[in-house]
């Protein structure tokens, strides 16, 4: 997965680049019941903890999170965000998810 999101990155940029339409990538969609672990699973699978957490019903809507990685010296860095990786939570604006190291 550590390398996967660089390489992502940088063929989305490309096609930006090119005006050809964004690549199509896997989403995945979990459904299950209020704390049955879905916020676990999907996290197990990015390896990475960069989900809400709290008490109650805490994603109870649907969430749109998309993974960034950029190099230390890229003008995309996000200056609010300590690391080269952090999440962006697409449904609320692009509203950011701490940095990941």
């Amino acid at each position: 997965m550590e390398a996967l999101i660089p390489v992502i990155n940088k063929l989305q940029d490309v096609f930006n680049t090119v005006g050809a339409d964004i690549i199509q990538l896997p989403q995945i969609a979990v459904v299950g019941t209020q704390s049955s672990g879905k916020s676990s699973v999907l996290e197990s699978l990015v390896g990475r903890d960069l989900l809400p957490r709290g008490t109650g019903i805490v994603t109870r809507r649907p969430l749109i999170l998309q993974l960034v990685h950029v190099d230390p010296g890229d003008a995309r860095k996000n200056d609010d965000v300590e690391g080269e990786e952090w999440g962006k939570f697409l449904h609320t604006k692009n509203k950011v998810t701490g940095g990941m190291v």
